[in-house]
């Protein structure tokens, strides 16, 4: 086959092509440098970040026929028996189609078999998280004590499949996807090489495109290379991917900042017409307005094109981060919405003639900052129902004036007031003083004789039962900071000890001090039994029970 694509012409062969891995191959490099030779390694990361790549160079530091280095030559003929995978000592599995026990038994019994023209025997496996369970258990025991100059490599995008017993036997490096700026650099590199004219822009897509990965990056090169030959342009990669170019997102939020919903649903319609489809064109705006909100935070995404920075700050500049953050929000729903919709574009439409007209609606901080200056006047119902208790009635000519209003009717209508003006406020002000005011009363007989009705009222709010067994009691002896109630029901008196410690907080409360009512139950009048009369006793004051009696021949049995 005379062509080679890309990704495998340009394969990494020494540590120094791997990209953006420097804090693997530096511990590599050591240890080969100091002869600390692992038996077992675990390579996990996404794809195509040079994970078999690493195995492979790694491979040929061990076996190079200039010994263990870290530098191999890839000259000689183990080196480029490696590389073309040839090697017979150097054996590379997949584990997606050798995942049963049997296969990993017949890998042991090769173990056996010392290495034929190397120093070490190595197994690279990809994809091992496909390996059964079974198979996994099969190969901890010849993972944990493998023969001598025999090392394991296992590759994997998902290490969370791996059995935790496996990957403590093995030194685990994780690998990182690659960023924009390094994909970008290392495609630069490789476009000269390969004298092809390629524009900044084009490789960013590209590079975007890949999403971290190097060799899903060259594949799209070669897609690119294969529409528009030797000389790509930025049209030609948009067109390739289906992208449209950042000015007509730029267009779209010009329209959406100046509240123009028509000019949003005219570039909304031309688009469609042009093959746009809803879902790419909601993913391309969602990721042009993430690039504007950091743009706000005050950093400059390295994954963007610097030359396109400028029409990324203007586009920035007519938005606000909450404003943007909405947008988002809102896009992310009608993502999901479309999908079981049997209309899309309508969905669509309403969305951003939604998003262009969020100038009526108001910004939540702003709603919290007019709850916060709202002044609210509550007073309890229990108050205005007392303060109308003492309000005089009305006469009946009054009344015929002034009918009474359904209290049901009213409190269903009523409306908060707020007001902000000074006389009231400061009437307000004046009645919370006076309520306030018996708050620091000195502790003596008089004092709390004055107050108890006051007190009884407001333990009424809390028990009526108490407040009603309270106001029954006498006061026996008023000391320092304590009152003495006497009461003579035994009822009465269990009640008030049960809530004696309300009782106490509530009379405190009046007073400077803290004061404690003790309660004592005095020995209550026993009520003697009535005589039982005899039946011509109960006769002599009433005839007609005396007639009875004579009649019935009544007599009165003691028991």
């Amino acid at each position: 086959m005379s062509y080679i694509v890309l990704a495998r012409k340009y394969r990494p062969q020494i540590f120094d092509e791997i990209y953006a891995q420097e804090h693997i191959t530096t511990i590599l490099q050591n240890a080969l440098n100091t002869q600390r030779i692992a038996h077992a390694y675990l390579f996990a990361g996404p794809r195509g970040v040079g994970k078999t790549s690493m195995a492979r160079i790694f491979a040929k530091s061990l076996n190079c026929l200039k010994g263990t280095t870290s530098t191999p030559c890839n000259e000689c003929h183990i080196c480029q028996e490696i590389t073309a995978g040839t090697a017979t000592d150097v054996i590379e599995i997949d584990g997606a189609s050798n995942t049963g026990v049997e296969d990993i038994r017949e890998l042991q019994r090769e173990l056996l078999y010392a290495p034929s023209q190397s120093l070490y025997k190595i197994y690279i496996i990809d994809e091992v998280h496909m390996l059964s369970k079974n198979a996994f258990n099969a190969l901890l025991k010849t993972l944990e004590e493998p023969p001598e100059n025999v090392i394991f490599i296992f590759a994997t995008t998902e290490p969370h499949k791996v059995i935790p017993t496996i990957i403590s036997r093995c030194l685990r490096f994780d690998f990182k996807r690659i960023p924009v700026e390094d994909i970008v650099a290392r495609m630069l590199v490789i476009t000269q090489t390969e004298n092809i004219k390629i524009d900044k822009e084009s490789l960013y897509i590209i590079a975007q495109k890949a999403d971290g990965s190097l060799r899903d990056a060259l594949s799209l090169m070669d897609q690119v290379l294969s529409y528009c030959s030797d000389e790509i342009r930025e049209s030609d990669a948009r067109a390739v991917f289906g992208l449209l170019p950042i000015q007509v997102y730029c267009n779209m939020v010009k329209h959406l900042a100046a509240h123009d919903s028509a000019g949003v649903i005219n570039l909304l319609n031309d688009l469609i017409g042009k093959g746009s489809d809803i879902p790419e064109l909601i993913n391309g705006l969602l990721v042009f307005l993430r690039d504007l909100l950091v743009i706000r935070m005050g950093i400059n995404p390295s994954e963007l094109n610097p030359d396109n920075l400028e029409v990324y700050q203007n586009a920035a500049n007519l938005l606000s981060s909450n404003n943007i953050m909405y947008m988002m929000a809102i896009l992310i729903q009608t993502k999901q919405d479309i999908k079981t919709s049997s209309n899309p574009i309508l969905i669509f439409e309403v969305t951003m003639i939604k998003l262009s007209r969020m100038d009526m609606m108001d910004d939540i901080a702003t709603l919290l900052s007019r709850l916060e200056n709202l002044q609210f006047s509550f007073q309890p119902m229990a108050e205005i129902a007392q303060s109308r208790s003492h309000e005089p009635r009305p006469t009946n000519a009054e009344a015929q004036i002034h009918p009474p209003v359904d209290q049901e009717t009213y409190h269903s209508n009523v409306q908060p007031i707020t007001t902000t003006d000074p006389s009231i406020q400061e009437s307000d002000s004046r009645v919370k003083h006076d309520a306030a005011s018996d708050l620091s009363l000195p502790f003596n007989e008089s004092s709390f004789r004055e107050i108890l009705p006051k007190l009884t009222e407001r333990i009424h709010k809390h028990s009526r039962l108490t407040a009603g067994n309270l106001k029954e009691c006498e006061i026996a002896g008023i000391s320092e900071h304590a009152v003495e109630l006497k009461t003579t029901s035994p009822t009465a008196y269990n009640t008030l000890i049960k809530n004696q410690d309300m009782i106490n907080e509530t009379a405190s409360s009046f007073f400077s001090v803290p004061v404690k009512l003790n309660f004592i139950l005095v020995n209550a009048t026993v009520e003697q039994p009535r005589p039982i009369l005899s039946p011509e006793d109960m006769g002599k004051n009433n005839p007609l029970v005396e007639r009875l009696v004579r009649d019935l021949d009544l007599v009165v049995k003691e028991d």
